[in-house]
């Protein structure tokens, strides 16, 4: 009679461990982390413009919508800024860091 019990019991905690590793699998994660979370992840849109030229080491001049702005390059930016030339169709966006507007991507057209 003790078999039948322990084995019951081992099915039942087996039964449970297996419900509760199913539903764990499929618990979004709580956080907003953008690493940990793809669909946190906000996706930019382009903007197509003209590569106008560098300004200094750390700023890009690009003419869009008639009008020639500057932009800061803070972090890695992705895409073409190292083949660039000045007068290249190019399609960027931008992002805020530090309360200012500053260049995220950067492709050639």
């Amino acid at each position: 009679m003790k078999k039948i019990c322990a084995f019951i019991l081992a099915f039942c905690l087996m039964a449970v461990f297996a419900a509760c590793s199913s539903t764990s699998k499929n618990v979004a994660p709580e956080s907003d982390d953008v690493a940990g979370n793809p669909a946190g992840i906000e996706l930019t849109s382009q903007i197509e413009g003209v590569f106008k030229g560098f300004d200094g080491e750390n700023f890009v001049k690009i003419e869009h919508d008639g009008k020639e702005q500057i932009y800061e390059i803070v972090d890695e930016v992705t895409g073409d800024l190292d083949k660039v030339k000045e007068g290249d169709n190019i399609a960027f966006s931008t992002k805020e860091a530090d309360g200012k507007t500053v260049l995220e991507t950067l492709r050639l057209n």
